[in-house]
């Protein structure tokens, strides 16, 4: 059996679970389709759409497809894109910048305890566009793009730098995929699938990748 300090780390991160009415899996469902995975994938969700940290002695290329084909297995009619599958530490970092990034803009204004930003009287919410494995963003960039719902303030190794507006009926989805990808295409012709998460759960992934000992009961 393989030791679980030789083991690789990964965030796992599913794209286009339980948004609205689509795609539906309980988390519970999620749970027990990693753990029929056994030794091969020890993996904790954080939320319930698709969200893991993963300890495992495969590859990235054969986590991301034991994770998809789990998952397929548990609810057949799901329809999954695909994934992105990070390293801890890049999703880290780019969470280290983007909050570096904030607070300097923002000032008072930026609460990173909870990743919010007052604009005006709208309230807004940090998070990482990240792309789906195998694809990968080109060299680092900072730059500014404002859409009605989306803010992007550019990339790190791995992820999309970015936040939404807080409203009724906005979600991560397309609202801030959409502007990302529609930018890197622009800047560098590269044409990306993004899949995006609020800056609280990736922290809690990052976190939970530091203490990953065994494969989740509860």
């Amino acid at each position: 059996m393989t030791s679980l300090s030789a083991m690789n780390r990964y965030i796992v991160l599913v794209c286009g679970l339980n948004i609205r009415s689509q795609n539906r899996i309980t988390l519970r469902q999620q749970q027990e389709a990693l753990e029929e995975l056994g030794s091969e994938v020890l993996a904790r969700p954080v939320e319930d759409k698709g969200s893991y940290v993963v300890s495992s002695p495969h590859a990235a290329s054969t986590v991301c497809e034991l994770v998809l084909e789990a998952l397929r297995r548990k609810v057949p009619a799901l329809e999954i894109q695909g994934a992105a599958v990070a390293a801890p530490a890049a999703l880290g970092a780019a969470l280290s910048k983007l909050c570096g990034l904030l607070a300097s803009r923002y000032g008072q204004d930026f609460e990173p305890r909870d990743h919010g930003i007052k604009i005006g009287k709208d309230t807004w919410r940090a998070g990482l566009a990240v792309p789906l494995y195998p694809d990968a963003l080109p060299p680092p960039r900072t730059l500014e793009h404002e859409t009605k719902n989306a803010l992007i303030f550019g990339w790190m190794p791995g992820a999309v730098l970015v936040a939404k507006r807080q409203a009724p009926g906005i979600h991560w989805g397309t609202v801030v995929n959409d502007p990302a990808r529609r930018l890197t295409r622009r800047e560098h012709l590269l044409d990306l699938e993004l899949t995006s998460r609020s800056a609280n759960i990736l922290k809690e992934l990052v976190h939970r990748s530091e203490s990953l000992t065994a494969h989740p009961t509860a």
